[in-house]
């Protein structure tokens, strides 16, 4: 089952949100990301505080431009016994930019 992937980025906070329509549990801050658990266990959501500089980090010249023409998100998890991968990809205007984050937690799925 695909369930459609949400973005909202704040360019005052430059924070971006990548979320599932779910409802939130709790989270995991792992720096200046935060991986929003649903009350079913899955991931729901992966906020990026500063995600320009997470950007610029990924090797992108103009994380800023990218961030304020994004048209769509997509994100992905991998389960596994102590650990969950997040894969996430922004598609803006001009560019296309694939991460992943390592979560190294159980987390029910």
């Amino acid at each position: 089952m695909n369930i459609e992937t949400f973005f909202d980025y704040d360019p005052e906070n430059d924070s971006l949100f990548i979320y599932k329509k779910s409802k939130v549990k709790g989270s995991i801050d792992i720096g200046d990301i935060i991986v929003d658990i649903s009350v079913d266990g899955k991931v729901a959501g992966l906020e990026m505080m500063n995600a320009s500089k997470i950007l610029k980090n990924l090797g992108l010249k103009s994380p800023k431009g990218v961030l304020n023409s994004i048209k769509c998100v997509s994100m992905r998890t991998v389960y596994k016994a102590d650990s969950v991968m997040i894969f996430y990809c922004i598609m803006s205007k001009s560019k296309e930019v694939s991460s992943s984050i390592a979560v190294p937690v159980q987390i029910k799925h």
